[in-house]
């Protein structure tokens, strides 16, 4: 990996970028073999991902590149690396101060989401009461009666609680005919985030079984709801979810954090958007929703992506 400056956090603290373009996510791509590249000014910044794809080579900008002042800089910044390193595009997913025509300037074309265009965002400043008020009443039910049930929850690094995490993930995928990534992604993860601090594994039992688990990223004041999985079967009867996700937004308010992004809703209550099966869930902590510009593709050789992009089309991907 080309080395990033010593002060990398602190430029992207000072932008309020995501947890997807810090430096630890970097090392994170760099151990999964995506070699990390980047540019920067005292207004913007991005850092991305060399990625390969029948016989593309592209530039994976994950929610960056992050803008206070000059959009347009930022974008040609990206532009002209690209050209210079034979990149065939960029996939980008803008953070900041970017408007749409920023964007139209280059001729980016937007694409189905890559990382959540819309999100639920709770503010963690407020008083525990408060965030109290903000839950739906089946939320306070089930929070309220988590000890009834013998619910515990803890954060843990037992190898042990990170197999049942990686086998409630599984569970999860059977039964939400989804797709998660395999298990050795979150092991690099876990291994690289966890003892810097940006990584937390919680997970709930009842009288030592375990029932849900869930990996959070903690990043520049916010505390990411990153991947969460359950024995599905144990979580209806006890409800673990509910209350494990209330004790971690409690702890982040505990460090100091000042919101937890629940990563991912979708829009409008869309009942056909992907994340329309856990927006109820998310919005039942209350919080706001808050939209993002999207994913969008930045041509560099028009040949070569209209080729992957046909290719795509015909296996039915965006």
């Amino acid at each position: 990996m080309e080395t990033l400056p010593n002060d990398w956090d602190e430029i992207q603290r000072g932008l309020g970028a995501s947890v997807l373009q810090s430096r630890v996510w970097a090392d994170v791509q760099e151990s999964m073999g995506r070699k990390a590249h980047f540019e920067w000014s005292n207004h913007w910044s991005w850092v991305g991902f060399e990625r390969k794809a029948r016989g593309i080579r592209y530039l994976l900008v994950p929610y960056g590149p992050t803008a206070s002042l000059k959009a347009d800089e930022a974008l040609q910044s990206l532009v002209s690396y690209a050209k210079a390193q034979k990149f065939d595009f960029i996939r980008l997913e803008p953070r900041g101060n970017f408007k749409a025509e920023d964007l139209d300037k280059f001729s980016a074309q937007k694409i189905a989401e890559l990382d959540p265009e819309h999100t639920q965002v709770v503010d963690l400043t407020k008083t525990e009461d408060e965030l109290r008020s903000g839950l739906n009443s089946g939320h306070r039910n089930r929070i309220n009666g988590a000890d009834k049930r013998g619910l515990q929850v803890s954060i843990t690094t037992s190898p042990e609680d990170f197999d049942s995490f990686l086998a409630m993930l599984k569970d999860t995928a059977k039964r939400a005919k989804v797709n998660f990534y395999p298990s050795q992604y979150y092991k690099d993860i876990f291994k690289i985030m966890e003892p810097r601090g940006a990584a937390k594994l919680y997970i709930a039992k009842v009288e030592g079984e375990p029932i849900a688990a869930s990996l959070f990223y903690d990043y520049n004041g916010t505390r990411y709801y990153s991947h969460s999985g359950a024995f599905q079967d144990l979580n209806r009867k006890y409800n673990a979810t509910v209350y494990l996700l209330w004790r971690a937004m409690l702890d982040a308010k505990q460090l100091g954090l000042s919101q937890i992004d629940l990563w991912g809703v979708a829009p409008d209550d869309n009942p056909n958007h992907k994340w329309a099966g856990i927006t109820a869930f998310k919005k039942g902590y209350g919080g706001n929703t808050v939209k993002f510009m999207g994913t969008y593709d930045l041509t560099i050789s028009g040949t070569k992506y209209k080729v992957y992009r046909t290719v795509n089309k015909l296996r039915g991907r965006s």
